[in-house]
């Protein structure tokens, strides 16, 4: 029998053994959602897009040649009398920019600019992400220790419950310390459902946030948040966000729109290259050929637009001056959220380590009032408010510790770090 005993004991430990090494750790769902998230995938096809833009704006800069052929066939009348008409032609053109009052130049520029603001929103986005998968992740570590957490509380109310019973039964408790620990037995079972249908959805969103259809087997890891750095330089790690990277970038973006825009003022000056062949009204097609080349050099320049030109400089310049306004703006607004979220950080780690005191603390006194009340030197209401004490410090400390770790990732998120880009960065 005992053998029996101790060769079921072990089935389920290996069984269990086996499940915990199939859950995910932190490195496995980051490598899962930087290869399946959509929101990871589509920020990736915004900078290859901004990228073309680059190579589209460096066209300026490179002869256009181009090419056409044509064959017709039809008939004319001359002195009533219909004639048949055949042709066919072969052009070839080129094209070279000379002067553009800097436009090309600018426009290079400014699509440089917008590449770079595209990636500063990929580092952007790859820290939303990784904020997103890490609360999912901290998540499915929190209700894995509920769940934990409320099996033991069940535990512990079924002991009372018989302990409270067999004093019932010796005459040394009331009917009403019995029924209120029943229940409160009945409550523990309802929080140990409720817990593990909280951890169904916990691996549900996890699998979401890493862009997969099934839900994940769980999550290996512990609920342990490090210690905030002292907050030296604010505005030295204000300048290091992707946001204010954006609307600096998005400063010199306006500028050489500017320029691209009053480049138009400037004489626009090209040159041009042709050469030909042709059939036309021949009897046939191919039948012979006039051929014809020629080069020009054109200058053009505006002289009237109805004042169209001033007004699109007047607009950019405006433009240049509301991008300088949310520059000024974004950094106000960056240094306050950084502040905030540090101390936000600052304080969940504090209040976990003032927690798990007091937790430590109700678990001591609740073995001595237990002791106590077994010996009938406590009485069962001082002793339940102890229990119950013991079980909500317990609760508290866990989402305390939860807290911590939800605001340790704001924090990097505020700052718009992630993992990924920290990779890329060495």
């Amino acid at each position: 029998m005992k053998v029996r005993l101790v060769l079921i004991a072990l089935f389920v430990a290996s069984a269990s053994l086996s499940q915990t090494n199939q859950y995910l750790t932190w490195a496995r769902c980051l490598e899962r959602a930087k290869a399946r998230n959509p929101d990871l995938v589509a920020a990736r096809a915004a900078v290859r897009e901004l990228e073309y833009g680059v190579a589209s704006a460096s066209a300026g800069f490179l002869p256009q040649i181009s090419a056409s052929a044509s064959a017709n066939r039809g008939q004319r009348e001359v002195a009533n009398n219909w004639f048949d008409t055949e042709g066919s032609g072969a052009d070839l053109s080129l094209s070279q920019d000379l002067f553009s009052g800097g436009g090309n130049i600018a426009a290079r520029k400014r699509a440089l600019a917008q590449l770079d603001i595209g990636n500063e929103q990929y580092r952007e986005t790859l820290s939303d992400v990784e904020l997103r998968t890490r609360l999912a992740f901290i998540d499915v570590l929190y209700a894995q220790d509920l769940v934990d957490l409320t099996e033991r509380i069940e535990e512990r109310r079924g002991n009372n419950v018989r302990l409270i019973q067999l004093r019932f039964d010796g005459g040394r408790e009331n009917a009403g310390s019995l029924a209120r620990s029943k229940a409160q037995y009945s409550q523990s079972h309802f929080e140990v459902r409720e817990a593990r249908r909280s951890l169904e959805y916990a691996l549900r969103n996890l699998a979401a946030a890493m862009g997969s259809m099934d839900p994940a087997p769980g999550a290996a890891g512990d609920l342990n948040a490090g210690e905030p750095e002292e907050l030296v330089d604010l505005t030295g790690l204000m300048r290091q966000t992707p946001t204010y990277g954006i609307a600096t970038t998005q400063v010199e973006a306006s500028k050489q729109g500017l320029k691209v825009t009053r480049s138009a003022r400037f004489p626009q000056i090209d040159f041009r290259a042709s050469a030909g062949v042709g059939d036309q009204n021949a009897d046939r097609w191919f039948a012979k050929y006039d051929a014809s080349w020629g080069v020009s050099l054109n200058a053009t320049m505006p002289i009237y637009t109805g004042n169209r030109l001033n007004s699109q400089v007047a607009a950019q310049k405006e433009k240049i001056i509301q991008s300088e306004m949310d520059l000024l703006d974004t950094a106000n607004t960056l240094l306050a959220t950084l502040k905030q979220r540090w101390n936000l950080f600052t304080d969940a780690v504090e209040n976990e380590a003032v927690q798990k005191e007091l937790y430590d603390a109700e678990l001591l006194r609740a073995e001595i009032s237990t002791a106590k009340y077994k010996q009938g030197l406590l009485s069962y209401e001082d002793w339940d408010i102890i229990e119950s004490n013991l079980i909500n410090q317990g609760k508290t400390h866990l989402q305390r510790r939860r807290t911590s770790e939800i605001e340790q990732a704001r924090w990097k998120n505020a700052l718009g770090w992630s993992v990924w880009h920290t990779e890329q960065g060495e």
